[in-house]
């Protein structure tokens, strides 16, 4: 795989002015270190939620992360990036506009966060209905199976008077993904028989190893896509 190096510009706590470097700097680093064209990249000026809801719409935080991000195969380095959960959207920092700019979705492979964090696109799920744009954390990959979040936000409207009219709420589905089928964990049930695991086996084996559905939905998850790998190669 071919690694290209995108230029990161300033990004810390915000993205309004940058530091120790001129506007001149920004735009000779930004033309000489992006082969890719600007209309396959960007999805045009992104605009930021209202200010009217309280919270904020990213994943993890409001600030930009170094990370990576595959387009059209090709990944790129050292990308300053911000995912939009609420309108499920990779947004990016355009150095020489010294604005945020939306990344088009349909160009995007999937992009890594820090802490190893994994994002895929899946372009269909016709039958989950926070599909959205496609973006899935990986949190569980294997040959046969593979783990997916869906981390997403809805609002919610306050009751009280303040200068909010309504809040970020954040949520979070596991999804279970199997050949051409990907199914929406609702219990452990469920998720054992998509698996087609045996029932008495998983549970002594989900004791031993402390492990609670209830408790943690992702670590139990884990284990079984995890064992259904292992099985399948036994």
């Amino acid at each position: 795989m071919k690694f290209y190096f995108f230029f990161l510009a300033i990004i810390v706590c915000t993205v309004s002015k940058p530091q120790a470097q001129s506007s001149k700097e920004l735009e000779d680093a930004y033309t000489s270190n992006i082969p890719l064209h600007q209309e396959i990249v960007s999805g045009g000026y992104y605009v930021d939620p209202p200010q009217n809801i309280e919270g904020f719409a990213y994943f993890r935080s409001r600030n930009f992360e170094y990370g990576s991000l595959t387009i059209n195969g090709l990944t790129y380095e050292n990308v300053p990036l911000l995912y939009n959960i609420f309108s499920d959207e990779v947004v990016t920092f355009h150095p020489v506009h010294k604005q945020k700019t939306l990344i088009k979705t349909e160009k995007i492979d999937g992009f890594l966060l820090l802490e190893s964090i994994r994002f895929i696109r899946i372009k269909e799920n016709p039958e989950y209905s926070h599909h959205g744009k496609g973006f899935y954390e990986l949190v569980e990959e294997g040959e046969e199976a593979n783990l997916l979040c869906k981390h997403f936000k809805t609002t919610k409207a306050k009751r009280e008077m303040t200068q909010y009219s309504s809040i970020f709420l954040e949520k979070s589905d596991y999804l279970i993904q199997k050949g051409n089928q990907i199914m929406l964990v609702k219990n452990k049930g469920q998720a054992i028989d998509f698996l087609s695991l045996e029932k008495k086996q998983i549970n002594r084996s989900t004791k031993e190893n402390g492990l609670n559905y209830r408790n943690d939905r992702r670590a139990y998850l884990s284990y079984l896509v995890e064992f259904y790998n292992q099985s399948a190669h036994e």
